[in-house]
C-alpha cells in the first residue's frame, strides 16, 4: 500500500475499539459473547490493516469475494 492511501481495515478496527468502551459504559449490559465478538472483530480488522500497510492483500480480497459468492449463490 502506498503512503497516503486510506487504510479502511485499520480505520474500521480502531472505530470498533473506540465504540466498545462506550457500549460497556452504558446502562445496557452486553452478554460476554457479544463483548468478545466485538473485541475479536476489532482486533482482526486492526491486524489486517497493519498487515496491508506493507503487503498486497488482493489475494485475500479475491478469496473473500469467492467465499461470499459461494455462500449466497446456491
Amino acid at each position: 500500500m502506498e503512503k497516503g492511501n486510506f487504510n479502511k481495515y485499520l480505520s474500521i478496527g480502531v472505530i470498533i475499539f473506540a465504540i466498545r468502551p462506550l457500549l460497556m459504559g452504558s446502562s445496557i449490559q452486553l452478554p460476554c459473547f457479544i463483548n468478545g465478538l466485538i473485541l475479536g472483530t476489532g482486533f482482526s480488522f486492526t491486524l489486517i490493516g497493519i498487515y496491508s500497510i506493507n503487503h498486497d492483500i488482493s489475494k485475500l480480497k479475491n478469496q473473500k469475494l469467492f467465499f461470499i459468492k459461494k455462500c449466497f449463490n446456491k
